[in-house]
């Protein structure tokens, strides 16, 4: 007869407490016993990269998968006292809570979540050990079927707190309009491209009355506290009066290791406007540069967007004493809601020649559509002229006139119709856009001139490619549907902000004002903040006049990446006067460089006021040193 393993055997037990007797053939020859049985998940425990005086905890599964109780007998290291190592106590897996005794037994099918603590005694420590589970299981300890070793290593570091930041994956999203602008990004800095500088949430378009949230990860992959303190809105980096923070509900936060928090912020814009607001978070993490964590959100209140097909209308071959109509199609493709105020219907050389219905304002909802239908019934021969003009609640076009026409001519039509937007160029980046001329009119199109009247910068920032070489000597004739193309180029000023020009095209088609304005736009270009002018001492006592006064400048700083303090400017802003009325004398040695001094030679109060220009000569507001001269 053969000895089965105890796992063959026990599998056998199906119903009573014990079975005894002899087993056939090839069955177990022992008698079947109802028997505890260890299990240990893991077998190994590693503490790598643990900081002298922040241990680290690891769980530690112990269970009984036999059939009657296990009596624990022992479970410590090895080592005893000397060990580096310690068995804290078992957590409740509901609560959470720990609990510092660990019961002697566990009934059939229990388990416990053991906590393990190592704690190096040195930054560069490798300390090994052996937890003991000492218990009444049978089979040979150690052997296959008891689990009665825990191998224990740990290894330990210099402290290091390490501020990990993640926009969570399922929330992040473009911007509604294309130009890449993500919902949630982390910025790392420029330099090793590895620690995170900066997060920025773009809130995009948001009604006025709703609101949207967004939330970001802060986790600490250090091994000691991650600390980071200014939880509040700084008004430097814009209004935050439409943003609210709901995580974490105080100014300071601390991440313990291995932990993570959350960021929340929701944007609930009381109207409509383009809104930003930031803070910067002062961090232990050594890696982020200058030891600061920028956080800053950029929001567009919803905004009603008008787009009205056609924007003229021809009504070429109906005679005397008949009519004909047309359709206009407005549409509201922006976010919030259109309200056309006003239909103006004007034109034909006897009134009443064009018509519309419906001629009262409206309101569309969000992707809402209304028809207006125009009736052109003309009254004598000849050319008539017309236009409906439609008014609205559409910051960017308040009013659209669809142009209205009786007989056979031109009509000049741009693309884009309005203007030609340059968005996120680099600062003293270049870009291009097209431009296209076509005739959608009746009758050849002379185009005569093309010149911008508006139009930044020396060198100037617009400039046009692509056009014939003769012209504006020869004019440029497009035939019914012919088009021209050519393009627009832009190279950014840096000490201009939102660059704006204006091209004006000169035509002979009377459906479009002459000459047609279209403009150029920049938008997106990263703005230039404005340096921060610093002052040491701000105040000063001194007693007794001669004695020379030192302020330092050069701790002022530019905000901006790779941007810095170009430039000084200081000046006395008040010196004491005498009974008799007299100024004081005193002289700055320097207005220009970092550092300045005077010496006082009357007793009062000065005051000097230090500004200084970043490398773009953005201007700082101005700092204040008071220096009171005692007798």
């Amino acid at each position: 007869m053969r000895a089965c393993s105890r796992m063959t055997c026990l599998g056998r037990v199906v119903l009573a407490l014990s079975l005894t007797g002899a087993v056939g053939a090839g069955g177990c020859e022992e008698s079947l016993t109802v028997l505890p049985q260890l299990e240990v998940s893991p077998t190994v425990l590693q503490f790598e990269h643990v900081a002298v005086g922040y241990p680290s905890i690891q769980e530690l599964t112990v269970s009984n998968t036999g059939f009657a109780g296990l009596q624990l007998q022992a479970l410590a290291p090895r080592l005893g006292a000397q060990s580096r190592f310690r068995v804290v106590g078992i957590r409740d897996p509901l609560t959470g809570s720990v609990d510092p005794q660990v019961p002697a037994s566990l009934g059939p099918g229990a388990s416990m979540l053991v906590l393990i603590q190592y704690d190096p005694s040195s930054d560069d420590a490798a300390d090994f050990d052996t937890l003991d589970v000492t218990t009444n299981d049978h089979d040979a300890c150690p052997g296959p079927y008891n689990p009665c070793e825990v191998q224990l290593s740990g290894t330990g570091a210099p402290p290091d707190a390490e501020l990990e930041v993640e926009c969570p994956p399922d929330s992040v999203e473009e911007c509604p309009g294309g130009g890449g602008a993500l919902t949630c990004r982390v910025i790392l800095e420029n330099v090793t491209n590895t620690h995170p500088q900066r997060l920025a949430f773009n809130f995009c378009e948001v009604p006025a009355g709703e609101n949207r949230e967004l939330r970001a990860t802060l986790r600490n992959v250090g091994n000691i506290p991650l600390d980071l303190a200014g939880f509040a809105f700084d008004p430097t980096f814009g209004t935050p009066d439409d943003f609210r923070l709901l995580e974490p509900g105080e100014q300071t936060l601390t991440i313990q290791p291995g932990m993570q928090a959350t960021v929340a912020l929701v944007y609930a814009p009381a109207a409509e406007g383009a809104d930003a607001a930031g803070f910067d978070l002062d961090t232990n993490d050594t890696d982020v540069p200058d030891g600061t964590f920028s956080v800053r959100m950029l929001a567009m209140s919803a905004e009603a967007d008008i787009d009205v097909n056609p924007e003229h209308i021809p009504f070429t071959g109906v005679t005397q004493g008949s009519s004909a109509t047309a359709d206009i199609s407005v549409h509201n493709t922006g976010t919030g809601a259109l309200t056309i105020t006003g239909i103006e219907v004007s034109g034909g050389s006897v009134a009443g020649e064009f018509s519309v219905t419906p001629d009262q304002g409206f309101e569309l909802p969000v992707a809402g559509m209304q028809t207006l239908q125009v009736t052109y019934a003309p009254q004598d021969v000849g050319a008539d002229d017309g236009s409906i003009i439609i008014y609205s609640n559409d910051p960017d076009e308040p009013q659209v006139v669809v142009t209205l026409g009786g007989n056979v001519r031109p009509d000049l039509e741009v693309t884009p119709s309005a203007a030609v937007e340059f968005v996120n160029v680099p600062q003293g980046g270049d870009a291009e856009q097209p431009v296209t001329l076509r005739n959608v009119g009746y009758a050849d199109l002379t185009i005569s001139a093309m010149a911008f009247t508006l139009n930044p910068g020396d060198p100037a920032v617009f400039g046009l490619l692509g056009l014939p070489v003769d012209f504006p000597g020869t004019p440029i004739v497009l035939a019914p549907t012919e088009s021209i193309s050519f393009t627009m180029t832009f190279h950014d000023n840096t000490l201009i902000a939102d660059e704006m020009g204006q091209l004006e095209i000169g035509h002979d088609s009377p459906n479009d004002s002459n000459p047609y304005i279209l403009m150029a736009l920049n938008s997106g270009t990263p703005a230039n903040l404005p340096p921060v002018a610093v002052v040491t001492p701000q105040t000063l006592t001194i007693n007794g006049l001669g004695q020379e006064v030192s302020l330092d400048g050069s701790g002022s700083f530019d905000p901006d990446p790779g941007d810095s303090v170009n430039a000084y400017g200081w000046s006395f802003l008040f010196k004491p006067t005498d009974a008799q009325g007299n100024v004081a004398q005193a002289q700055l040695d320097s207005t220009q460089d970092p550092v300045t001094t005077f010496t006082p030679d009357m007793v009062g109060t000065y005051i000097v006021r230090l500004v200084v220009w970043d490398t773009f000569n953005a201007q700082s507001l101005p700092v204040d040193a008071e220096i009171s001269v005692n007798p």
